[in-house]
């Protein structure tokens, strides 16, 4: 097999790869970027509450 043909499948999976991560950005959720500040926010400052309340932000993240 051709090196050049490797190469070239590889910038398409890597292309492919890309194409989707930027899909998945552009048609995420927005209205839940709150609930994950919040999550990471009280994960850093009390871990120790966040894990008492974990089951609470999945629950509202699921939420529509």
């Amino acid at each position: 097999m051709a090196p050049e043909l490797i190469y070239g499948v590889g910038a398409l999976v890597l292309g492919l790869g890309i194409a989707y991560a930027g899909w998945r950005y552009a048609t995420r959720d927005k209205s839940k970027d709150a609930i994950t500040e919040a999550a990471t926010r009280e994960m850093k400052e009390h871990p120790d509450r966040y894990e008492h309340n974990r089951k609470d932000f999945e629950r509202a993240a699921k939420e529509d």
